[in-house]
């Protein structure tokens, strides 16, 4: 087995348990590596340490709940995402971000953004059209993926990645063109420095066909979701993610461990990779 599987079995087995064993033993032992060879390859596939990693992991996890939950107590997010206790978690935070997390507003950016993002930002505003939310139930999903790394930084790797993932499905013999095409995110560029951003591009699995050599493989449950429909450029998704973390923070309702899903109604590839139309779709915890 090649280095990139092993070391995306590691991340989603972190972001599944985040209060559980996370050492670098334990981590070594879900790659099938040696710990001395582990932390080693780890930081070169992902480039970051797994002790770095399992840091950030718990940190977006507590972000998320800061901003979706603000009656929740500090103390309780610090133990739900295994930082307790709290004054271990105020420390990590304050190094993490700068900001000690009990005067942090729980909706201003912790990370500095793309030069020009707000600005750009600010322009498509003006001219969105009112994005609405909805409740929708979606089914389990198995989904095939590719890891795409900093898509932020330069447009032309998401098109990359997407040759890659259909490459992929069409040496096996499958019609790419009539299956699911999802887009996962664990990362939020609020919360996350640019330059580690990463963006999961897949597709959902037929039945009997297992992902494997480059690809990696997630489950999603079965879940009642938020979601908003984005017809439009990029910038549209952002203000949707906006709309979804905000009708959050007013339902009181908890997202779920999962990442934020793009479901497509139309391939990026069909519309030039500068238009888009898809649901943005947050999972919410049962």
């Amino acid at each position: 087995m090649s280095w990139e599987p092993r070391v995306l079995r590691v991340t989603r087995h972190v972001r599944a348990d985040l209060t559980g064993d996370l050492s670098v033993p334990a981590l070594a032992r879900v790659a099938c590596y040696s710990p001395f060879h582990f932390s080693r390859v780890f930081q070169a596939v992902q480039g970051e340490t797994p002790q770095r990693f399992v840091r950030r992991a718990r940190l977006e996890r507590a972000v998320r709940l800061m901003r979706t939950r603000p009656e929740l107590e500090l103390g309780d997010i610090a133990h739900a995402v295994g930082l307790a206790p709290i004054s271990n978690f105020s420390r990590v935070f304050k190094q993490t971000y700068g900001v000690a997390p009990s005067a942090w507003d729980r909706a201003s950016r912790l990370t500095p953004g793309l030069e020009g993002f707000e600005d750009q930002l600010a322009e498509v505003r003006a001219s969105c059209p009112p994005l609405r939310t909805l409740l929708r139930d979606r089914p389990a999903l198995r989904v095939g993926f590719v890891r795409i790394p900093t898509p932020f930084l330069d447009n032309t790797l998401l098109a990359a990645g997407f040759a890659e993932l259909t490459g992929w499905f069409e040496a096996r013999g499958v019609d790419w063109r009539a299956l699911p095409l999802v887009g996962m995110s664990w990362d939020s560029p609020d919360s996350t420095p640019i330059d580690q951003v990463r963006y999961d591009l897949g597709f959902a699995l037929p039945a009997g066909l297992d992902a494997s050599g480059p690809l990696g493989e997630q489950r999603l449950p079965a879940a009642r979701c938020v979601e908003v429909h984005v017809q439009g450029p990029k910038g549209h998704i952002a203000l949707a993610w906006e709309a979804l973390y905000a009708w959050l923070s007013t339902a009181q309702a908890e997202p779920a461990n999962l990442p934020g899903i793009k479901h497509f109604r139309k391939r990026p590839d069909a519309l030039g990779w500068d238009q888009f139309d898809l649901d943005c779709s947050i999972a919410l915890a049962p």
